[in-house]
């Protein structure tokens, strides 16, 4: 009896575990792998159509945050974006906001949120599947990676950014600022 105890716990350890680790991964929309490259090719459209590919913006720190208008954690969030975006750009920060949304719906909240910075779009199946690349396998909302200027991903977030994560974040990865 003794040892199918012990072999009841342990198989309840390995369960926890597993779930555990599955949990984590859910909620880090997986975590950033050292020496992982952000994919080649992945291509939105800006609101005024125009393709664009992540690739544009090589050399800068780059912010890529997946929303919605229908999200509220994303427009909870945006106005950090915002002022991110104006506070670091001169220091290399470029944030892009692919939203997985009608074109329609993001232009109509692009003013009243203030937006600074790039907004992309796409069809509801290839947003999907470009987050499904970039480690957003739920596909959750908000979903960032943060990638380096020569375009290794440095970190995943999936969900809201608090004020003090954000800043902490990018600051880590963007050179000192110039002194006066």
């Amino acid at each position: 009896m003794r040892a199918r105890s012990i072999i009841l716990i342990a198989a309840a350890g390995l369960i926890a575990g597993a779930a555990g680790y599955g949990f984590y991964r859910y909620q880090h929309g997986g975590a950033a792998v050292a020496g992982e490259t952000l994919p080649a090719g992945l291509e939105m459209s800006g609101l005024d159509g125009k393709p664009h590919r992540f690739e544009e913006w090589r050399g800068k720190l780059l912010l890529v945050n997946f929303w919605a208008t229908w999200c509220t954690p994303c427009l909870h969030e945006i106005p950090q974006l915002v002022k991110m975006q104006k506070q670091y750009a001169a220091r290399g920060l470029q944030i892009v906001g692919p939203a997985v949304d009608d074109p329609d719906a993001v232009r109509s909240m692009q003013g009243p949120l203030g937006i600074n910075y790039p907004v992309l779009t796409g069809s509801p199946d290839s947003m999907i599947d470009i987050m499904e690349k970039l480690g957003n396998g739920p596909g959750g909302l908000p979903f960032s990676i943060l990638v380096s200027a020569d375009g290794q991903i440095l970190a995943r977030q999936s969900g809201e950014f608090t004020p003090a994560e954000l800043t902490q974040l990018v600051e880590a990865h963007l050179p000192a600022s110039a002194a006066p």
